[in-house]
């Protein structure tokens, strides 16, 4: 007899939201930059790999540090084939003939649903079709326990509850985000979990669980409305409508039915749970791409153990030191470990710290991480334009890979856009000193739910202003110092003046243009005004810099007037890549200029006359000694008067 879902109707007289919560992460593709889109992994298979591992991961850390006897953490996942009597009976063990009729009556269909056109509910009776299934297997985690009457249950945070964060610090993720790895997994949106546990003070004698959780749209089915949450559970109380997961020897019979093998509690290798993913999206080899490119830290570190079983029976494991690009990232690693020597003449160790004190916490000098930098200016530093499998462009781009306590890879970071491109890696300071936080917390804390950023932005009101500057320091500090490493790799070519004047260069470019044969001399423009800057730097304290300096502009013999209305601008502003940047934050004295108003920051109008030259003053906010910057003034006329001492 087939398994039956109950399906969670939709209550006005209480808070609700949809099934489909595999929408959460619907158009929030991975992120590829640069050489990363070549042979880039699946968004299934990304998301898979980074949100059931992290969580898995996370639990087994948490077992290895209240238990030193904990053996090394070991994931697997098995996909497999069924046919015949082993699809029946799965089928009916998982109520998959019910999901199938109901699919049928749904008013507004599959797309309503967030299903795709075609999945195994269509192939159930279809004998020469088999049913795919995914099983991924925990070993040596703490399992999903807690008490579920009280909400407390992990089980119930992974599979039922959205956007809880109940995790330590320094871990991956939250588990309310999680379930979208497995759930995006299935066609169906259909999984089940197996879990077990140690018996805890809250809950005595229970230490197995199982429930099965089905994802799908709103919709309307025989004249009721059904948020789309349903669970294949035990029904205490049968005239209540609730359903709880089985327990103990009724979850250990439903695993068997299922093909789950089973847990003892009493074997520490056995705590954890078996997820069954119903047809599964997800190919193998797609999943050890994407989690040898998100976890070769941890891979390289043998910080756990993986394994992947295809239809076939083939068993992979990642080797992320067989990828040419991963292993540039991963000589970077072995510098910022402090395991190898940087060779000077291309690679670079640089460690990061805060230059002041923001807070208690966080301290004048308190590390917050190592960078490491490697180039091949003979390969991949000079790369051309490639393209993708797929026909795209690659625009290859300086790649930083960003790294924290769990050794997921957060993301690959641009710190450049032009040629010499440099790979590296920064890891953060995981040190927790006494009475404070540690660095890797602070960076949890700025991680979207995707958990592939640092955000120094705080637009929600919702990050820790510490943690915020944290995140800002570290990504702005990898710029820079990717910029200044880039300019030492260059050759020695002649370099552009470091104060751009606009009008003169505009100047030059017309009377550079050329009169060859065929090309017309334009008349030359020459400029009314005359642009003479003064710039220098001064020591600020704590490694930082300022500029500081003053622009006269004066009329010149060529403005055909002897006074004009004017519009002075002048700007400081970083150079990043060999380009304009980022505005700096600057302050400007206009006592030189007497009768001149600022009409915005940084522009200033008023009457200027030849011979009588306004001076503006300015010095720049304090900012790391490791950045460039570039002073910009430009001035043009307005309104030339006329009358005496006009031309």
């Amino acid at each position: 007899m087939s398994r039956k879902w109950n399906w969670e109707r939709t209550d006005p007289n209480r808070s609700g939201s949809s099934g489909d919560i595999a929408k959460l992460f619907r158009h929030e593709e991975p992120k590829t930059p640069g050489v990363m889109a070549l042979n880039a992994p699946s968004s299934a298979a990304t998301l898979m790999a980074r949100e059931v591992l992290q969580n898995s991961w996370d639990s087994a850390r948490e077992l290895q540090r209240n238990d030193p006897t904990a053996p090394q953490f070991l994931l697997e996942f098995k996909f497999e084939e069924l046919y015949g009597a082993e699809k029946r009976q799965l089928g009916e063990a998982f109520g998959l003939y019910g999901l199938s009729e109901r699919l049928r009556r749904v008013e507004k269909g599959r797309k309503h649903l967030g299903l795709q056109p075609m999945d195994c509910l269509d192939e159930l009776s279809a004998p020469e079709k088999p049913l795919r299934v995914l099983r991924i297997v925990e070993h040596a985690t703490t399992g999903m326990y807690g008490s579920w009457s009280a909400a407390n249950s992990r089980m119930y945070w992974a599979l039922v509850s959205v956007g809880y964060t109940m995790k330590s610090s320094g871990a991956g993720g939250s588990y309310g985000y999680g379930k979208a790895g497995l759930i995006s997994g299935s066609r169906i949106r259909s999984i089940g979990a197996y879990t077990c546990f140690r018996e805890q003070d809250d809950e005595p004698g229970v230490t197995r669980r199982l429930l099965g959780m089905t994802y799908w749209g709103q919709h309307d089915t025989g004249g009721s409305n059904y948020t789309g949450f349903a669970r294949l559970g035990s029904r205490p109380n049968p005239s209540l409508d609730s359903v709880i997961p089985f327990e103990n020897g009724a979850a250990d019979d439903v695993a068997s039915s299922l093909g789950i093998s089973l847990r003892d509690p009493g074997t520490i290798s056995d705590l954890g749970t078996s997820f069954l993913v119903i047809d599964p999206i997800v190919e193998p080899v797609d999943l050890i791409r994407a989690l040898e490119r998100d976890w070769w830290p941890a891979i390289i570190e043998s910080d756990f153990a993986l394994s992947v079983v295809d239809y076939d029976g083939t068993e992979m494991v990642p080797r992320p030191k067989r990828d040419p690009v991963l292993r540039t990232f991963i000589s970077a690693w072995e510098i910022a470990n402090e395991r190898s020597q940087p060779n000077r003449e291309k690679q670079l160790f640089s460690p990061i710290s805060l230059s002041s004190t923001a807070s208690e916490d966080l301290q004048k000098g308190r590390p917050l991480g190592n960078l490491a930098l490697t180039s091949d200016l003979d390969d991949w530093s000079y790369a051309d334009q490639g393209e993708t499998d797929d026909g795209d462009i690659i625009n290859h781009r300086s790649l930083i890979a960003l790294v924290r306590g769990p050794r997921m890879v957060v993301e690959f970071y641009e710190a450049g856009q032009a040629p010499p491109y440099v790979r590296g890696v920064f890891v953060a300071n995981s040190d927790e000193p006494e009475g404070a936080r540690s660095i890797d917390d602070y960076l949890r804390q700025t991680e979207p739910k995707a958990h592939d950023s640092w955000r120094s932005d705080d637009a929600d009101g919702e990050l820790d202003p510490d943690a915020a500057l944290v995140a800002g320091v570290i990504t702005r500090t990898i710029k820079n110092r990717v910029n200044s490493f880039r300019r030492n790799l260059k050759p020695a070519v002649p370099k552009a003046e470091d104060v751009l004047l606009p009008a003169f260069n505009d100047l030059m470019k017309r009377v550079l243009r050329g009169s060859g044969k065929g090309v017309p001399t334009p008349p030359t423009e020459l400029q009314p005004l005359q642009v003479s800057p003064t710039v220098g730097l001064e020591e600020a304290g704590d490694g930082l810099i300022r500029v500081r300096g003053h622009v006269t502009f004066d009329l010149t013999e060529h403005a055909q007037v002897d006074a004009a209305e004017v519009r002075l601008q002048v700007g400081y502003r970083f150079i990043e890549d060999d380009r304009v940047g980022d505005p700096v934050t600057v302050e400007f004295n206009i006592e030189g200029a007497p009768g001149f108003v600022s009409s915005s920051p940084g522009t200033f109008t008023g009457k200027l006359e030849r011979g009588s030259p306004v001076r503006i003053d300015f010095v720049s906010k304090a900012y790391l000694a490791d950045w460039t910057g570039r002073l910009i003034a430009d001035g043009y006329v307005i309104e030339q008067p006329e009358g005496p001492g006009s031309r």
